[in-house]
C-alpha cells in the first residue's frame, strides 16, 4: 500500500524492485504525471483539456494559469506542433524522469530526442517558478482520497495474473496504477525500463465522473479499462515485432475506417493493429470474468466505434485459449493472427456496408444544410430521425473539432459551434451541456439556439467513436451527421 507522507511529498515513490516474483501493483497519484499533464494542458493540447473534474481544474488554472507564457509551455507547444507529441507521448516523458522539481533522467539521455530534454530542463524551472510543490501539498487530501478510491476496485478485481497467463509471459515487470486527475476521459499504458531496474508498466487512468463531494469516482468498470491498458504492455511488442507482416494488409483495412480511427487518435495503421490485439484480449477477459451479456454489450460498442472485426478476432483468440499445448504463448499464435488480418481487406468494406445499413438516419432538418441565409432570429433547430433513438452518453450534439472528426487542421472550431441553450428528444427537454444525456428516447430532436448575424456555424450529431444517438432497438449509432450554415447579416432581407 502506497501512502504519501509529509517527508516525501505527495508522490508515488518509484522504488526499484529487484525480486523476480510478481509484485502487487503500486497505486497512487504521481506528481510527474500531474505536472506533465498540466504543462500540455497549458500548451493547448486538446486531449489534455478534457475537464470533468471542474473544481480541480479551476485550481490548476488559478495556480498555473499565470505561467502560461513560461518557456516550458512554449516548448511543450513546440513538441506538439513539430513532433506531434500528445496523448501517451506526454506520459512517456513523465515516467522517464524523477519527481519534480528535480526531474532527473531515469533512462539514458539518448533514448529521447534533444528537443524533449530541452523541454524537461525548462519543466524543471517551471516546477520551481510556479511553486508546483505548494500546489501538490494543498491537494494532499484529494490525492489521498483518489488513491484510496482507485485502490479498492484494483486490489479486489484487477486480473494481473490472468493477463500474464493469457499472453504466456512470466511475471517480469512491475505494475504501477496512477489516477490522472488533471485530465478526464483519457487512459494511457506506458512502460519504461530504468537503468538497473525491472520493467515498469504504468496504467495511467483518467476518470469519467465525480461524486457530489467533487471527488473522482472509480467503480468496477475501471477494471475493464485497466485490463485494456495492462494488455498494451504485452500486445504492442507483438504487433511491433510483426510490423512487416501486418503491413501487407493492415493499411488497407485502416483506410476503410480511417475517419473513426483518427477520431480515436489511431491515425496510424500500426496503432490500429495493436489496439485490435488489445480489444480482443479485453473481450476474452469479459467472457471469462463477467459472462456473455457484458461481452455482447462490449462488442456492440466496438462495432459502434468501427472495430468491425474484433468479435471475429476474439473468437480466433478463443481457439488459442483452447489449445495452449500447441500455442503456449500468444507470440506463438501470431502467424494465425497475421493470416486473419490478411483476409480482412477484401471483407471489411462489406462489413462496413452491412453495419451502415443498420444505422438510424436523419430524414429531415428544419433548416437547409449548407444554407448561407439562415435567419439569425431563429430560436430552434429540429431534426427528425427514421426511428426512435436514445441519447447514449450525452455526446449526441458536439462541436466539429479535431477530436470529433479526426481532422487536426480545423480552424476556429470553438467560434463555429452555436450557443445551444436546451435540447429535447420529443418532449424530454433539458439544459444543454456536452456529455449530459437525455433520459428518454424519441424520434425528433429539438435544439434551442441563440444565433448571431453574419456568422458561420457548424455542429455535428454523434462522434466517429459511436457516442451519441443510437437506435433504441439495437443500440446501433447514427453515423456522424455534420450541419453547417451561415446566418444573414444584420439588416439583410430574407430570401
Amino acid at each position: 500500500m502506497w501512502r504519501c507522507s509529509a517527508g516525501i511529498g505527495l508522490t508515488l515513490v518509484v522504488a526499484i524492485v529487484q525480486a523476480a516474483a510478481a509484485q502487487a501493483p503500486r497505486i497512487g497519484v504521481d506528481r510527474r504525471v500531474e505536472l506533465m499533464a498540466i504543462l500540455f494542458k497549458l500548451a493547448g493540447n486538446p486531449e489534455y483539456n478534457q475537464n470533468n473534474f471542474e473544481q480541480y481544474n479551476a485550481d490548476i488554472e488559478q495556480h498555473f494559469g499565470p505561467f502560461r507564457g513560461h518557456e516550458a509551455v512554449a516548448l511543450a507547444r513546440g513538441l506538439r506542433e513539430r513532433h506531434n507529441t500528445g496523448f501517451s507521448g506526454v506520459m512517456a516523458i513523465a515516467i522517464r524522469v524523477t519527481d519534480p522539481p528535480e526531474l532527473r533522467a531515469r533512462v539514458p539521455l539518448d533514448s529521447l530526442s534533444p528537443d524533449v530534454w530541452r523541454f524537461v530542463d525548462a519543466a524543471r524551472r517551471f516546477a520551481v517558478d510556479s511553486r508546483a510543490d505548494a500546489f501538490f501539498a494543498t491537494h494532499r487530501m484529494l490525492y489521498d482520497s483518489a488513491n484510496a478510491r482507485l485502490r479498492r476496485p484494483v486490489e479486489r478485481e484487477a486480473p494481473f495474473e490472468w493477463i500474464e497467463r493469457f499472453f504466456g509471459v512470466p511475471a517480469d515487470r512491475d505494475f504501477v496504477v496512477v489516477p490522472l486527475l488533471a485530465n478526464s476521459q483519457t487512459n494511457f499504458g506506458n512502460c519504461v525500463h530504468p537503468q538497473g531496474g525491472r520493467l515498469e508498466c504504468y496504467r495511467i487512468l483518467g476518470h469519467y465522473a465525480t461524486d457530489p463531494a467533487a471527488f473522482p469516482v472509480y467503480d468496477s468498470g475501471f477494471v475493464q479499462t485497466l485490463v485494456h491498458e495492462v494488455s498494451h504492455g504485452y500486445a504492442n511488442p507483438l504487433g511491433d515485432a510483426h510490423r512487416a507482416d501486418f503491413e501487407r494488409t493492415a493499411p488497407r483495412v485502416h483506410a476503410v475506417v480511417a475517419d473513426a480511427m483518427r477520431a480515436q487518435a489511431y491515425d496510424r495503421w500500426t496503432s490500429m493493429v495493436n489496439e485490435s490485439l488489445v480489444h480482443a484480449t479485453v473481450a476474452r477477459y469479459l467472457l471469462a470474468h463477467k459472462g456473455a451479456e457484458p461481452l455482447q454489450a462490449f462488442l456492440r460498442d466496438e462495432r459502434a466505434g468501427s472495430w468491425l472485426w474484433v468479435e471475429e478476432l476474439s473468437d480466433l483468440f478463443g481457439g488459442y485459449e483452447a489449445d495452449r499445448r500447441t500455442y503456449p504463448t500468444l507470440a506463438s499464435f501470431m502467424p494465425r493472427v497475421i493470416a486473419y488480418f490478411d483476409s480482412l481487406p477484401d471483407r471489411v468494406p462489406a462489413m462496413r456496408r452491412r453495419y451502415d445499413a443498420l444505422r438510424p438516419r436523419v430524414v429531415s432538418l428544419s433548416i437547409e444544410n449548407g444554407s448561407e441565409t439562415v435567419d439569425p432570429a431563429l430560436r430552434e433547430i429540429v431534426v427528425r430521425f427514421d426511428r426512435p433513438v436514445s441519447d447514449h452518453e450525452g455526446w449526441s450534439v458536439v462541436p466539429v473539432r479535431p477530436e470529433t472528426t479526426g481532422d487536426p487542421s480545423l480552424p476556429n472550431w470553438q467560434e463555429r459551434f452555436p450557443k445551444i441553450t436546451w435540447k429535447a428528444l420529443d418532449s424530454a427537454r433539458a439544459t444543454f451541456a456536452l456529455g449530459k444525456a437525455l433520459s428518454t428516447p424519441g424520434t425528433t430532436l429539438h435544439l434551442g439556439v441563440d444565433l448571431e448575424p453574419g456568422h458561420v456555424y457548424e455542429l455535428q450529431l454523434n462522434t466517429a467513436k459511436g457516442d451519441g444517438f443510437r437506435g433504441v432497438a439495437d443500440s446501433v449509432p447514427l453515423a456522424p451527421y455534420r450541419i453547417r450554415f451561415k446566418t444573414r447579416g444584420a439588416g439583410s432581407p430574407p430570401r
